[in-house]
């Protein structure tokens, strides 16, 4: 054989060993266990890892109290987060109620002012005792970033919307939602077993769940 092919083979078998060898020290290192500190969901979406980014979803309600709470931790989590993590949101819908709340962050997003509006919804509701459950309630919060009234009116009825409830009320049915807030971890996984007692505790389920889905990723 050609030396210049034997030392090729040698590289890559080399490469190939190492891999190998991180993920098992890795796999050796994990720590959280099913149903104790994470539960796997029944009819998972197992989404596809797109440009290795594990997808890790906050399931939230602006109504909820522990979600207003958890929003300080969630900051610090999506500025730390390792660069294989998408980092996102989803309102919780279980009534119309809930529904209504769901719409305002569909619209916020809608019209690209979600980042100023989402900490402000959560301030109205949570601080002035504000159920923020019609338009006139609504829309002074929209006002204040220089949406227009028909600006807002047709965002917060659009079809786009539409299409984001409907999906937010099937995955909230789908992955069986109890409680707010609840992690799910590429669609696989959420971090809410019952040793799971502290905000730290679900990030830290969380942080290694994504690495687990990262790492089994890049070795299929």
């Amino acid at each position: 054989m050609n030396v210049s092919k034997t030392w090729i083979w040698i590289l890559c078998f080399a490469s190939l060993f190492l891999v190998t060898a991180d993920l098992t020290n890795a796999q050796n290192q994990w720590q959280y266990q099913e149903n104790k500190h994470y539960r796997v969901l029944p009819l998972a979406d197992t989404l596809k890892i797109e440009n290795e980014q594990v997808e890790v979803l906050e399931i939230f309600a602006y109504s909820c109290n522990h979600c207003f709470n958890f929003e300080s931790h969630l900051d610090q989590y999506d500025k730390a987060k390792p660069s294989y993590v998408n980092f996102t949101r989803m309102p919780v819908i279980y009534s119309d109620a809930y529904k209504i709340h769901a719409r305002i962050y569909y619209a916020a997003e809608s019209l690209g002012k979600l980042e100023s509006i989402h900490k402000e919804v959560f301030k109205a509701i949570h601080l002035d005792r504000k159920q923020l459950m019609n338009v006139n309630e609504i829309y002074p919060l929209f006002e204040k970033h220089g949406v227009s009234k028909s600006e807002f009116e047709n965002s917060f009825r659009s079809f786009t919307v539409e299409s984001k409830l409907s999906r937010a009320a099937r995955l909230t049915r789908k992955y069986k939602i109890r409680s707010t807030p609840t992690l799910v971890i590429n669609g696989k996984y959420t971090a809410n077993g019952t040793a799971v007692k502290t905000f730290e505790d679900m990030l830290a389920v969380t942080k290694e769940l994504a690495q687990k889905e990262y790492m089994m990723s890049q070795n299929p």
